[in-house]
């Protein structure tokens, strides 16, 4: 049996369809970046191999357990660049991990075919393409399903043309994500950084690239900083001259150049404001 870690958004879900698919005796873990680390030193010990798709390990971590199982690694951050020349690595910036997922699976054999579709669609969201009217609402569904439900649904039926039933829960979906994202824009508050970029602060806990999509443009601003404060998330979306990854890196975290993160374990002010409200001390 291999060990499957692998990020726990759209693109992450789509490599693990594909890899539980088709290589079958995989236990998956889907995880934020801050959690690889940890599941590879600790739950990589009696698997016949570890693989890892859409995040990435520390060099000492992913050093720590080299030679004591064998790794396959495929990933397309430029954050993990560092493993690229290594065995066992696939790494390119220029496509999804579900893409390359597909394409490592086809390499060995595997007839992936009956899911183009669906890795298509998922690599035109995951790289911010929008060529596809569908790459959106892929990700609404996999948000309205959760993972269980997404990969469940997806490795019965490969097709990314959606049922009568999923098409319903997008429509509602899309009219209140619309709202959503408009009157999360109004909470927040637009500030220069320290190096002189103009940035825009705000709280959100859902539809990030969305949210950051849509403020970029209707203020100009050059970046935008996503606080998720019930899961400690900081998500960081951008406009093409600006890397956020750096950011992201600094404190933690990875992703791309335009769409990045990180997590926190602060507690965003709240004893502060319970303080001025007089009741904690």
């Amino acid at each position: 049996m291999h060990l499957h870690i692998s990020h726990n958004d759209l693109d992450g879900v789509g490599c693990g369809i594909l890899i539980k698919k088709y290589l079958k005796n995989v236990n998956t873990l889907y995880l934020n970046y801050n959690d690889v680390d940890q599941a590879l030193e600790e739950e990589s010990g009696g698997y016949d191999g570890v693989i890892i798709t859409d995040v990435s390990p520390s060099k000492r971590a992913y050093e720590s357990v080299l030679g004591e199982t064998e790794i396959t690694f495929i990933d397309h951050h430029p954050t993990s660049s560092w493993l690229k020349g290594n065995h066992g690595v696939v790494h390119d910036t220029t496509k999804s991990a579900t893409k390359l997922t597909y394409e490592w699976l086809e390499a060995q054999g595997y007839d992936v075919s009956p899911y183009a579709d669906f890795v298509d669609c998922v690599n035109d969201f995951d790289m911010w393409h929008m060529k596809r009217t569908d790459s959106l609402q892929m990700n609404i569904l996999f948000m309205k399903l959760g993972i269980d439900r997404f990969e469940a649904r997806f490795l019965a039926v490969p097709s990314a043309e959606f049922g009568e039933s999923e098409t319903l829960i997008i429509e509602i979906e899309e009219d209140r994500r619309d709202r959503y994202i408009r009157n999360s824009a109004k909470s927040g508050f637009q500030f220069t950084d320290t190096q002189g970029r103009s940035a825009y602060a705000v709280f959100c806990e859902e539809y990030n690239s969305e949210v950051g999509n849509y403020i970029t443009n209707e203020l100009g601003v050059d970046y935008v900083v996503i606080v998720n404060a019930q899961k400690k998330k900081v998500s960081l979306r951008s406009i093409p001259e600006v890397d956020v990854a750096e950011i992201a890196v600094r404190n933690g975290g990875g992703g791309h150049k335009n769409a990045a993160g990180f997590s926190v374990d602060f507690g965003f002010g709240m004893k502060c404001l319970l303080r001025d409200m007089g009741v904690f001390e």
